[in-house]
């Protein structure tokens, strides 16, 4: 009955050590989630703080937008009134889609730098970048 009882303890005493090792494993996982949320926090932040600027070759527009490539700005030059409409309203389109291009790839390097460049997510928003932009703008007519 000796042998049984020790044998018992030393289970017990084998078990106690594997139960506070997976306690020590899942307390360790926690923490790097944390700190995974933490930096997925920061990065959600860094990518909201985006902004980028275009300015038209002859700085009539500079338009400026998100990382989303959301119209954040527009500043028109004197100059811009002088053109007609239409041409106005395409040189905007074309300056709005080149710094829609900064901002994605300002947003893809705080994507790259936080994840790392073998990143699905960042393979994705390479992806997105990549994509070809509408042959004619959409434009709002007035």
């Amino acid at each position: 009955m000796d042998s049984g009882t020790t044998i018992t303890r030393v289970t017990d005493l084998f078990s106690s050590r594997e139960a506070e090792a997976a306690i020590a494993r899942i307390e360790q996982q926690v923490a790097e989630a944390q700190v995974r949320a933490a930096q997925a926090q920061q990065v959600q932040a860094d990518i909201d703080a985006v902004r980028a600027s275009a300015t038209s070759p002859r700085r009539e527009v500079t338009v400026t937008v998100d990382a989303a490539g959301r119209l954040a700005g527009i500043r028109l030059a004197d100059a811009a009134y002088e053109l007609r409409p239409d041409a106005l309203e395409q040189l905007i389109a074309e300056t709005a889609g080149r710094a829609q291009v900064l901002a994605g790839e300002q947003a893809l390097e705080i994507t790259r730098v936080a994840f790392g460049a073998d990143s699905p997510i960042v393979d994705h928003l390479a992806g997105e970048l990549d994509r070809e932009p509408p042959s004619q703008p959409m434009g709002f007519r007035v």
